[in-house]
């Protein structure tokens, strides 16, 4: 079962009161921050400072819907949505954080020239250019610049870390005194010919993102 909204994105990122973020104020996340960026984001008042983590963190106990990967290698998850939803974060990994957002949304009467026209073609029953529209907007929410994830991550224990490390082991930070977090570089097969599946994508990061800080 799926649910989706139509034009979302393009009203999140619209809005005047979304948090939008400027490139060249982001910074790589420091592990020093960790503690204090976890507490910010479970208590809720991070904003409207903004940042794209990888974290780890509990589900909701109450949340029926859980969110899961469309494809095997690449996942979205608000953080924002997890907390309000009654779960918690655990730990930073690492991410980009932004200390500065634009005063006004640097697309809006583009993004809302492409949702009027497709709202136009669709009630002309211009599937073509409806779709059209819907291109041009996914482009600029950065739906097509998405990049599957090539690594994983699996918990073990110090024997079979040591009985399996080489060269794909990327990292292995310490849990405690018995385990391990192994990061694992997947290894790509030049001569498999065999086309991917078709699937469904995940949404775009820049409009999850967005639409996360949004009242959307």
């Amino acid at each position: 079962m799926a649910f989706d909204a139509n034009g979302l994105y393009a009203s999140a990122t619209s809005d005047l009161d979304s948090e939008y973020p400027k490139a060249e104020s982001g910074r790589p996340f420091l592990p020093e921050e960790n503690k204090e960026f976890v507490k910010l984001f479970n208590e809720q008042i991070f904003r409207p400072r903004t940042a794209i983590l990888k974290v780890w963190f509990e589900y909701p106990t109450n949340m029926f819907f859980q969110p899961i990967p469309a494809k095997d290698k690449i996942t979205f998850t608000n953080k924002e949505e997890i907390v309000k939803a009654g779960g918690r974060i655990i730990r930073i990994l690492d991410g980009i954080v932004y200390e500065e957002n634009f005063k006004t949304p640097p697309y809006r009467d583009y993004i809302l020239i492409l949702r009027d026209l497709r709202n136009k073609y669709k009630r002309e029953g211009n599937i073509v250019g409806s779709n059209c529209m819907k291109l041009l907007g996914n482009s600029l929410y950065s739906k097509s610049i998405q990049k599957d994830i090539t690594t994983s991550r699996h918990l073990r224990s110090e024997a079979t870390l040591k009985a399996n490390f080489d060269s794909h082991v990327k990292s292995y930070p310490k849990v405690n005194e018995t385990q391990y977090i192994l990061e694992i570089n997947e290894e790509e097969n030049i001569f498999d010919c065999i086309p991917p599946k078709s699937t469904r994508l995940t949404p775009s990061h820049l409009g999850s993102f967005v639409l996360s800080h949004s009242k959307k």
